[in-house]
């Protein structure tokens, strides 16, 4: 469903949706809450694998998550964080898994001749 869809059909869910999302809920269920859950729940399995290189591809509403929780944020700061599809963020973690954040949705490789491909 388009934005524009949702708006009328629902305005107050949208609002809420767009104003105030970490109280957004869906027959009774907080979506965003379970992201929250979902992204740390990830990152638990991410930093508890072997290996020092890890390539993570996701949608953008989980990768909100996953940044937000690596930094601490909680779900009201849902939009303080906003990522371009395609967009490369990078972390890096200390051995007590406390994250730093690197790069922040590098997009660069998303132009060609000063034209953004998507």
């Amino acid at each position: 469903m388009k934005n524009v869809d949702a708006k009328q059909r629902y305005p107050k869910e949208y609002t809420t949706w767009r104003e105030d999302p970490a109280n957004f809920k869906v027959n009774g269920i907080f979506p965003l809450l379970n992201l929250w859950g979902t992204a740390r729940e990830a990152w638990r399995e991410i930093l508890l694998t072997p290996g020092e290189h890890f390539l993570v591809i996701t949608h953008k509403s989980i990768l909100r998550a996953l940044i937000c929780t690596a930094l601490g944020l909680g779900p009201e700061r849902f939009r303080a964080i906003d990522v371009n599809n395609g967009g490369i963020s990078v972390f890096n973690f200390n051995k007590r898994g406390e994250a730093m954040l690197q790069s922040l949705n590098m997009t660069a490789h998303m132009y060609s001749d000063h034209v953004y491909q998507y």
